[in-house]
């Protein structure tokens, strides 16, 4: 009988719970494109809807060499991190030296790694009165773009470049010239980015043009995270109540991930850790529910960001306005908006008009002007850059995009909000 943590995998390509979208078809597309000799695949999504899921899923795991566009800083690092991966060639001379007991003795070493790539390795120990030193000297020799073009060009090798959109603006552009290259060499690339940056790609090199396969994930419906949840209860022999089940999938804002990890809670909540000998129906009242969000949100911690959003920008010479709250809580605009950010129904895109409707409800009497929703909105996202350089919250003006889903899981779920005001 399998256990919920093999059921339910939050962090992990999924075994019992992986749901095909059939009506997009992602995993065929995107089977398709790789076939295609010399092309390069741009696959875009929301944060957290499942697009290392899709590559791992379609990609054989041997075959698979990820990098993380965080983790580039130049474009040799994207090929130094692939040599690693392949045990090949990577910059670096390591001494090491340990002083031991005994005689004199001289040793040499090496090694083959996968693909075929040298690695020299040489021992010597050196004797002083009674003791001896041995050190060791391990030189790895860098050969960037051109050896991993040698190595594992037409082949089924694919590079995986996660989270492109995170690599420097300058160095997208040198990396598009070099990844033009390694695909006409028959190196097969895939990058992965969030919607509003899906562009980076091409617009790093307008060469790539006719060069890139786009494949568009987009947010998953209630109703395919609910295949989710559907699949991994039946699993485990649970039968879950409708209502609790649509409170789930609408908690979990488009994000497979996020509702892999709210379904996990909730059995850690229930007692269920493996399939149960028979089926068992569950009902949860709204604190019982409440409780297995919250606990849910201790999975990420927003508490810095919503602090910095909740007091704003430093002022000078004056205070700002406070209004009063229907919660029987009083603050100013930067609160109004976060309790307005996370009133219901939740929502990851919203227009001015919405925004301005929900600063209205939230407030007993006067609310804020609409100028001075939107001056706070566009603070805000600046301040949220200085907590992390990943988006969080987008304002342009008319539409507030919140970037991170479990950064809205987090402001809604968790009790922070309302133990510092």
């Amino acid at each position: 009988m399998p256990r919920v943590v093999e059921v339910f995998t939050p962090n992990d390509v999924p075994t019992f719970t992986y749901v095909e979208r059939s009506e997009q078809k992602f995993e065929n597309r995107l089977r398709e494109a790789l076939a295609v000799p010399k092309m390069i695949i741009s696959i875009s999504g929301p944060s957290k809807s499942g697009k290392t899921v899709l590559v791992n899923k379609v990609v054989e795991k041997d075959n698979l060499i990820p990098v993380s566009g965080a983790s580039i800083k130049s474009a040799d690092d994207l090929w130094a991190r692939v040599l690693y991966w392949m045990e090949g060639p990577i910059s670096r001379t390591e001494n090491t030296g340990t002083v031991l007991k005994g005689d004199i003795s001289a040793k040499g070493g090496g090694k083959i790694g996968i693909p075929l790539v040298a690695q020299g390795k040489a021992e010597s120990e050196v004797k002083v009165g009674g003791e001896r030193t041995r050190s060791t000297e391990e030189t790895y020799l860098m050969a960037g773009l051109p050896q991993v073009i040698k190595d594992i060009g037409n082949s089924n090798f694919t590079v995986f470049v996660d989270d492109f959109h995170y690599i420097p603006k300058d160095v997208q552009k040198e990396i598009g010239m070099q990844i033009k290259e390694a695909a006409e060499s028959g190196v097969r690339i895939c990058t992965a980015s969030v919607p509003h940056r899906s562009d980076d790609v091409v617009r790093s090199n307008t060469e790539l043009r006719g060069r890139v396969t786009a494949v568009d994930t987009g947010r998953w419906t209630e109703k395919e995270l609910a295949q989710i949840a559907f699949l991994g209860f039946e699993q485990l022999n649970v039968d879950v109540a409708p209502t609790i089940m649509n409170r789930l999938t609408a908690e979990a804002f488009g994000s497979p991930q996020l509702m892999q990890a709210i379904c996990l809670n909730f059995c850690f909540e229930n007692k269920i850790n493996e399939t149960l000998p028979i089926q068992k129906r569950i009902e949860m009242d709204f604190v019982a529910l409440q409780n297995v969000l919250e606990r849910t949100s201790t999975l990420t911690d927003f508490s810095t960001m919503i602090s910095r959003l909740h007091a704003g920008p430093k002022l000078r010479g004056h205070e700002r306005k406070e209004f009063q709250f229907k919660n029987g809580k009083s603050g100013d605009v930067y609160l109004c908006v976060l309790l307005a950010l996370k009133a219901d129904p939740p929502l990851l895109t919203l227009p001015y008009d919405e925004l301005l409707t929900r600063t209205r409800a939230v407030c007993e009497g006067e609310s804020p002007s609409g100028s001075s929703v939107a001056n706070t909105l566009t603070h805000m996202t600046e301040l949220a850059q200085t907590v992390q350089s990943a988006p969080v919250i987008e304002w342009d003006e008319d539409v507030l995009d919140i970037v991170e889903p479990y950064f809205l899981f987090f402001l809604r779920c968790s009790p922070y909000l309302s133990a510092v005001t």
